[in-house]
């Protein structure tokens, strides 16, 4: 008996201590919806042009950005890939933000049977989530899986921002989603994105909604 009450106590300091924690963190959500024009030109090379909009927690228009990115195959492994974004911060009463945003990065990639993990280290001057010019090295992990006989793709992933200004660790970004081919060369994807953020009491949860057309 009294070891049930105790397990009993843990668990309630447990609960009220992660209550109090989280009442002390602010919780934003966002909604994405971004659309993919991928083209290849050449055999190792493709170019996505990539129009996306951001709403806020009212589904209010918060940014939007326009973003291209041209991605080299080197070899089976690996891709080299350079981005240039164009954001639009939309802010009340005053006159739209702009910044340009750019990114050099290097992926690789192998399938084992159905699964495909791949690596990504990315040099930006953005975190994906505010117009300030920050240096910041990405390292991203993620892992697909082809289900055999089904249309879904779904993946899991997790990035660490490490800000170079600061030499820091930001925030860590944890996604899941899936692809879904409706036809030929047509994609309807959704994601779901939770940001950690080290330094504030915020969290981010963000749902992704993107449109992708093969060229």
């Amino acid at each position: 008996m009294k070891t049930k009450i105790k397990i009993l106590a843990v668990i309630f300091l447990l609960c009220t201590g992660t209550t109090a924690f989280a009442q002390e963190v602010e919780n934003e959500f966002q909604t994405r919806t971004k659309l993919d024009l991928n083209f290849k030109p050449l055999k190792k090379v493709k170019f996505t042009i990539s129009p996306e909009l951001r709403f806020d927690d009212s589904f209010s228009l918060d940014k939007y950005l326009l973003e291209g990115e041209l991605e080299y195959k080197a070899s089976k492994l690996f891709t080299l890939g350079a981005t240039y974004g164009l954001i639009g911060n939309v802010r009340d009463e005053k006159d739209t933000e702009y910044m340009g945003r750019y990114g050099f990065s290097a992926t690789a990639e192998k399938k084992f049977g159905r699964f495909e993990p791949s690596f990504r280290l990315m040099y930006s001057n953005y975190a994906d989530d505010d117009i300030d010019d920050k240096q910041f090295l990405r390292y991203k992990a993620k892992v697909k899986y082809d289900v055999p006989n089904f249309k879904i793709n779904p993946y899991m992933a997790v990035q660490l921002f490490q800000d170079l200004n600061e030499g820091e660790l930001y925030k860590t970004r944890y996604s899941v989603g899936a692809d879904y081919k409706l036809f030929k060369k047509n994609y309807l994807g959704v994601s779901y994105e939770f940001d950690y953020y080290n330094s504030d009491y915020l969290n981010k949860h963000i749902i992704n909604i993107g449109y992708k057309i093969k060229f």
